[in-house]
């Protein structure tokens, strides 16, 4: 596993292996606890309820659904350790999308050595697809959606608390003690294959069993983490193609699919997609680009 912090406009690579595919799951943990939390500076609560609400009078369809927060990644010998806690929707458009992020930052550093410790950071998940013909899967963002809107993307989203035995819907109503380690280790990567499967229709048997490339952060977002996984699909790109056109649960989430052969992965950056590509897209790519590089 290697370690890198790049200066980009919109992504930086934190952790990434040098082993394709990838970390599995069995070699993944996951140090669940509330003191992974972020911590709450008052004079800034009142402002989250200010922006969720501007924000879903711009977009009803917005949820404040529970999130797992991401503190940190460890790594012990081969075993890659994720520290989270919990955090809301709503915490994340209320900090890591406020106005004054900068500041939000800046205070946490000043106060905790932690840029990210009034942030809410909730963690998402991505899937670098590859088809049986070698190619992989993006999609086209659409308007419906909380960021990056009509922007290219990877399949992804959020693994779900509620989804967790002893979880629930709502932030409030969840006791971390009564969830599993193991059982969010699991969601992780049930999450990166049911998006897969709600996003592009493609069905989970369909699918292998992710393997995890890294950890990218958003800098548009303030520092939002992503965990990266490489997926393989054993349907051909023309199959992919006819059952994304067939409409999935989510497909009002994405308004096109596009393809791109493996072997222009490299150089994807030189090209205009590049340009409107969401930072979670971007961060994908560079995460498979630096695995493949260093397994050279």
């Amino acid at each position: 596993m290697a370690t890198v912090v790049v200066d980009d406009p919109d992504v930086s690579l934190i952790f990434f292996t040098t082993s394709p595919p990838g970390v599995p799951q069995a070699q993944i943990k996951v140090d669940f606890k509330k003191e992974y939390n972020r911590k709450i500076l008052s004079t800034h609560e009142t402002n989250i309820d200010t922006i969720w609400c501007a924000r879903c009078d711009k977009n009803p369809h917005l949820y404040n659904g529970s999130k797992f927060r991401f503190h940190s990644i460890q790594q012990e010998n081969q075993n890659i350790t994720f520290c989270l806690g919990l955090t809301g929707y709503k915490e994340y458009i209320g900090t890591n999308w406020a106005d004054n992020a900068k500041e939000l930052q800046e205070r946490g550093k000043g106060d905790y050595g932690n840029t990210q410790a009034y942030m809410s950071d909730a963690l998402g998940v991505g899937a670098f697809v590859q088809t049986s013909d070698d190619y992989v899967i993006f999609m086209r963002r659409s308007q419906q959606v909380g960021e990056a809107q009509g922007l290219w993307d990877i399949p992804g989203g959020h693994p779900e608390p509620e989804e967790v035995s002893g979880g629930a819907k709502k932030l409030e109503d969840i006791n971390i003690c009564n969830m599993s380690c193991d059982d969010v280790v699991m969601e992780i990567f049930d999450a990166t294959k049911r998006e897969i499967r709600d996003e592009i229709n493609i069905p989970m048997t369909q699918l292998s069993e992710p393997c995890l490339i890294g950890v990218a952060i958003n800098n548009t977002s303030s520092g939002r983490p992503s965990a990266e996984f490489f997926v393989k699909c054993s349907l051909s790109s023309k199959e992919v193609r006819e059952q994304y056109n067939a409409g999935g649960a989510e497909a009002g989430e994405s308004s096109g699919l596009r393809l791109i052969s493996l072997k222009d992965i490299p150089t994807l950056e030189t090209t205009e997609m590049w340009q409107e590509m969401a930072p979670s897209g971007k961060g994908c790519v560079r995460l498979y680009n630096a695995m493949m590089s260093g397994n050279r």
